[in-house]
């Protein structure tokens, strides 16, 4: 190959490089919408759709990440498993039960193993007892924002309402078993 057409096919590259660069913005890019964030799921206790014994809302930072109707010795229960978040062990049991004392339910004084404390209802009733366990999450640094986890031993209780939210996954967390 001579010199010319060596400098010929080097032109030639770059221009298709060019045009290439100067076209590129036109083909296989996104359209810019401005929302960038997904919208967030409700928060699957505040909905009403499947509330707590009582009424009772959390006055700690949490999530809740699983919430469902299992069977347990024979009877229905239902499982709600959460995280809490800025506190420790201690301060997250001493929230829960706090809250739902501040329902009329009465924590027993001595709960029985594996539960950390468990609350009877104002009336007494052995249906409607509620068994706690909360852990700590090994190895936590001290800017971290999940600090543990929490499980609820409930009564079952039915969707309160027919509306769209209260059979969406997302929001309720009560996901379908695979």
């Amino acid at each position: 190959m001579t010199g010319k057409t060596r400098s010929l096919g080097a032109l030639a590259g770059i221009v298709v490089v060019l045009v290439v660069l100067l076209l590129s913005h036109r083909f296989g890019r996104a359209e810019p919408t401005a929302d960038y964030r997904p919208s967030l799921p409700e928060d699957a206790l505040a909905t009403g759709c499947f509330p707590l014994p009582g009424d009772v809302r959390f006055r700690f930072p949490y999530q809740v990440r699983r919430d469902g109707d299992v069977e347990v010795d024979g009877e229905m229960r239902r499982r709600l498993l959460g995280q809490y978040d800025e506190i420790d062990e201690a301060e997250a049991l001493e929230a829960i039960v706090a809250d739902f004392a501040e329902a009329g339910f009465v924590a027993s004084q001595r709960p029985a193993p594996p539960y950390d404390a468990v609350l009877r209802p104002p009336d007494g009733s052995r249906d409607e007892v509620v068994r706690v366990m909360v852990e700590q999450l090994p190895g936590i640094e001290e800017d971290t924002l999940v600090r543990g986890t929490f499980e609820l031993d409930l009564p079952v209780v039915e969707a309160q309402s027919e509306a769209e939210v209260c059979s969406d996954p997302r929001v309720t967390k009560r996901w379908e078993d695979s």
